[in-house]
């Protein structure tokens, strides 16, 4: 097999994942129904913890290679709400402070070591996370932090931390002002930092 020289794109991933929803669209399996009987002590490594302030119920929890899940009943269910989308590599994760049905998702692990997974750029819910819509930045690779500005949830900061193991021109960090259509890179040091 001859090695590839530079990473897959953010536009590669994205059509294998069209690729990928139309297998199963096709499938004989697809409405197939998995359900967890065991083992009960599973771990990994949560990414990020995000809740609305004065609803102790309603929290979401992100991890490393787990996607994104959900309670509303202060931990006793929980829910996976992001398994069919791109990747299940979750970085950071921020609720708007103004509207918490607004949720964005940075994927990619930022925290860089052997068993770490790159994303697929930023995600957004505007229903508490029932339905996500991919909002770009697929070439950043790993998210480190999103901040949602705390009276316009459309004015979004996130830190991407590029490429794992190779130089990367889209790290840096990145401003949206119009809800995630467009991005702006704001701090840009070089392709290795």
């Amino acid at each position: 097999f001859a090695q590839q020289n530079t990473p897959t794109t953010g536009a590669q991933k994205m059509s294998a994942f069209a690729q990928q929803k139309k297998m199963l669209e096709q499938s004989p399996y697809k409405n197939l129904q998995w359900r967890l009987i065991g083992p009960d002590n599973r771990s990994g490594r949560s990414t990020d913890v995000a809740g609305i302030t004065g609803n102790p119920n309603i929290i979401y929890a992100a991890f490393a290679t787990g996607g994104l899940w959900k309670t509303e009943d202060a931990g006793n269910t929980w829910k996976p709400i992001f398994d069919k989308e791109a990747t299940q590599s979750i970085g950071n994760i921020a609720l708007a402070p103004s509207n918490t049905n607004i949720l964005y998702v940075g994927t990619g692990e930022a925290n860089i070591f052997r068993a770490s997974l790159p994303g697929i750029g930023m995600y957004k819910s505007t229903d508490a996370g029932k339905t996500f819509t991919h909002i770009g930045l697929e070439n950043t690779g790993t998210t480190a932090r999103v901040i949602v500005h705390p009276k316009n949830p459309n004015i979004v900061y996130v830190a991407a931390s590029g490429n794992e193991w190779t130089y990367n021109k889209d790290r840096g960090v990145y401003q949206t002002t119009d809800g995630g259509k467009t991005w702006k890179n704001v701090l840009f040091e070089s392709d290795r930092s």
